[in-house]
């Protein structure tokens, strides 16, 4: 099997979210909406084509600051049209830390909404 089509069983559950981000890679800038997302990787809706195997630099808006969360690494695993899955590689100590405790308080409200 090819590694775009292989599939993969996640260490981490992916909690529904609605955040806007910014991704860059070579000379591009696409907007987009991450539909899930967890500590690894992220389901993303985008406004630009991207291929299995790129490399992207990530600005995530969350609710917590102003302040975007800036993702230095995330390699793009799978992509259906302009829906693509993303694992993140490098991110900031400090960025690590406020992705989690978004990711704490949505799975406390999605499973006390449950």
């Amino acid at each position: 099997m090819s590694q775009s089509t292989r599939f993969i069983i996640r260490a981490y559950h992916r909690i529904p979210v609605r955040c806007i981000l910014y991704y860059m890679g070579g000379e591009f800038l696409g907007k987009g909406t991450v539909v899930n997302m967890s500590r690894k990787g992220m389901r993303v809706l985008g406004d630009h084509q991207v291929v299995p195997g790129m490399e992207l630099v990530l600005r995530l808006s969350l609710p917590d600051k102003d302040e975007p969360v800036e993702i230095q690494r995330v390699v793009v695993r799978w992509v259906r049209g302009l829906l693509f899955g993303a694992k993140i590689v490098t991110v900031s100590p400090d960025g690590e830390e406020r992705v989690g405790s978004f990711l704490s308080s949505r799975l406390r409200s999605y499973c006390a909404s449950s």
